[in-house]
């Protein structure tokens, strides 16, 4: 008998032996199955035959496909292994790529064998595609699973297939032939109000800002607006963004109608290429402003795609827009943006009220006098750190140098930390510092986030604000800098502008957009607050008003029924909340660019945003919304919404 054959007696029989010293019962049936040794496997993995937690009808393949080992996935001790791939179990014939067909027809023949569609796979997939059983078990989560929902999932899948097929189509008065939808473009409705939000923040959030507000905003500034365009879609309850809508909006006005369609069309292509960029298609993707690395960004982000005499044309129209918006020319100034919200922080927000009519004033100011002027303040932020990383990309300034100018301005986040300071040295009573942030909640449109001035016990630990003294850096540029910075504006045509204004205008546009933010969020605050003293006077909890839209929320307003109204909203909440339910299960792209993705869907890997040069190494803590914030001090603390 060869040494391996031996091996593997020896091995079988220390099987047999852990079971009888176990107690267990052991069959004359009973076998050992020897399996061959698969040495640097092409990608393996954990495959979940549904998901999890819902039950929700798709293939959970988790998987590593770089280090060549087989236990990444289930050690969980690897950067390998976070690799995840959605496959809707309907349509596993929308799967492009080799080995995950082979993974999935292996899968499908296992079910038959067990007769068992709930299962718990570990694989292996060698380099010629042959995949391996590592282990198989059933799923032991299934008693926790809504039926009825993972049921309902095929017919909204179909719903959305037919929605975003008339969408990828070319769309009048638009510019670009088809689009690609994302979570994370432009307005960033995934960091704002979450992957499956309720009803009441979805709709909150398109009434306040991108059902209208963001067009007009854009308007004003001197950019290009698709009429009527809302930006952000819904599918199945999860927002999405239009890129194309976007791509058009950060073209100017005056741009030729030839030359704006390539372009969106050039920038709707390099995102399709490159998904990971969605977060920052402002800086990565689309050239949205003039800056003085313009000719390298059009080589890079336009290249051949518009001829030498168009490429101009683009570069001159941009310089037209942002020119007089720097100079502080323009109706969409920063000083006309401040004056706004200056007005809207003047006003008192009513909310100890609770009759729906009371909403009315205070959603058109805010939208008026707030998310309009904010977004104005929102895109010159965009422009100053532009012509901020222009300066860096021309040698002009350093890395270094732009995070001391950055860390020089003067915010409201950094009033916020000298103000929290105050209040743990009994320098600033706690009403004091109610009166001017009790507005914030951790979820700005979430109904369920409670008010820094509504949370018990509201308190700031010592491991929050060191006790070292807050101060800004002082900036100062050297003054071949300062020459090298003028002469670059005279170059380019900004007359009127020197260094200093120059400086000025981004510090101004950086603290404008956190005080923007800052002052709209209260009659966003005073919204929500209204609707849940609403909510008590018809015996209503914030939880069920959760699940109300807005929209239907202002219809009573003007609109007589027969119902009482406290029966006609629970029923409505009802029905949102499991909708809610279904939204939730529902496994859908951060990029979604044709029909297939809503089938087959990959986890989008971002590149990572640092605001930061610097390095540290320590525990990491995921932190829920209404956590105590005491255990925080030497930890790198991971939030769901920035």
């Amino acid at each position: 008998m060869s040494d391996k054959y031996s091996d593997l007696l020896t091995a079988s029989k220390t099987v047999i032996d852990s079971y009888l010293r176990n107690n267990k019962q052991i069959s004359s049936n009973d076998e050992i199955i020897f399996q061959q040794l698969i040495d640097k496997p092409l990608m393996s993995g954990v495959i979940f035959t549904h998901e999890l937690n819902t039950g929700a009808p798709y293939y959970v393949i988790n998987y590593d496909d770089i280090s060549g080992n087989t236990d990444t996935v289930t050690s969980g001790g690897s950067e390998y292994s976070n690799r995840t791939l959605y496959v809707h179990r309907g349509s596993t014939s929308e799967i492009r790529s080799e080995r995950f067909k082979v993974l999935i027809s292996a899968v499908k023949e296992l079910e038959i064998l067990l007769d068992n569609k709930f299962l718990d796979i570990e694989f292996a997939v060698d380099k010629e595609l042959q995949p391996y059983l590592l282990q198989v078990r059933a799923i032991t989560t299934k008693p926790n699973w809504n039926r009825s929902v993972s049921q309902r999932i095929d017919s909204e899948l179909d719903g959305i297939k037919v929605f975003i097929r008339q969408r990828l189509m070319p769309q009048k008065e638009v510019f670009g032939s088809t689009t690609i939808f994302g979570q994370m473009p432009d307005w960033n409705p995934a960091e704002m109000i979450g992957r499956a939000p309720r009803s009441l923040s979805l709709s909150l959030y398109r009434m306040l800002i991108t059902d209208h507000v963001w067009r007009q905003a854009r308007e004003r500034m001197g950019y290009a607006t698709p009429n009527g365009q809302a930006l952000m879609i819904s599918l199945a309850g999860q927002p999405f963004i239009d890129t194309r809508l976007s791509f058009h909006s950060f073209l100017p006005a005056t741009l030729p109608k030839s030359i704006s369609e390539k372009l969106v069309n050039s920038w709707v292509d390099r995102l399709r290429s490159n998904p990971e960029l969605h977060d920052k298609i402002e800086f990565e993707v689309a050239i949205t402003t003039f800056s003085f690395d313009i000719d390298s960004k059009l080589k890079h982000l336009v290249g051949d795609v518009l001829t030498n005499e168009e490429q101009i044309i683009f570069k001159n129209s941009l310089k037209e827009l942002t020119l007089p918006l720097i100079e502080n020319n323009h109706e969409g100034s920063i000083t006309n943006a401040l004056s706004s919200i200056k007005y809207l922080e003047s006003k008192k927000m009513p909310i100890q009220r609770n009759e729906i009519s009371s909403l009315l004033p205070v959603i058109h100011d805010c939208c008026k006098y707030g998310t309009e002027p904010f977004s104005i303040l929102a895109r010159h932020g965009f422009i100053a750190q532009t012509i901020l990383f222009s300066l860096v990309e021309r040698g002009v300034i350093s890395d270094i140098d732009l995070a001391n100018f950055q860390s020089s301005i003067r915010t409201i986040t950094s009033e916020l930390v000298e103000d929290m300071k105050s209040l743990q040295a009994d320098q600033l009573t706690k009403e004091d510092f109610m009166k001017r942030y009790g507005h914030l909640r951790p979820g700005t449109y979430d109904i369920l986030s409670p008010r820094y001035d509504k949370i018990e016990n509201f308190t700031f630990t010592k491991d929050v604000v060191t006790n070292e003294t807050l101060s800004l850096n002082s900036f100062k540029l050297k003054d071949k800098q300062i020459a090298e910075i003028n002469k670059l504006l005279l170059a380019e045509g900004f007359n009127d502008t020197d260094c200093a204004a120059l400086l000025d205008y981004c510090s101004r546009a950086i603290a404008g957009r956190e005080y923007g933010k800052f002052i709209f969020t209260r009659s966003v605050s005073a919204i929500l607050e209204i609707v849940s003293n609403f909510g008590i006077l018809h015996n209503l909890s914030r939880e069920e008003l959760s699940h109300i839209p807005i929209n239907y929320l202002l219809d009573m307003a003007n609109t007589s029924s027969s119902m009482p109204i406290e029966n006609q909203l629970r029923q409505l909440a009802e029905k949102e909340a499991e909708r809610h339910l279904i939204t939730s299960a529902i496994r859908l792209p951060q990029v979604l660019f044709d029909e297939a993705g809503v089938h087959v869907v990959p986890f989008q890997v971002s590149q990572p945003n640092f605001i930061t040069t610097k390095q540290i190494t320590s525990n990491a803590i995921c932190l829920d919304l209404n956590e105590n914030l005491s255990p925080l001090k030497n930890n790198i603390i991971l939030i769901e919404n920035a």
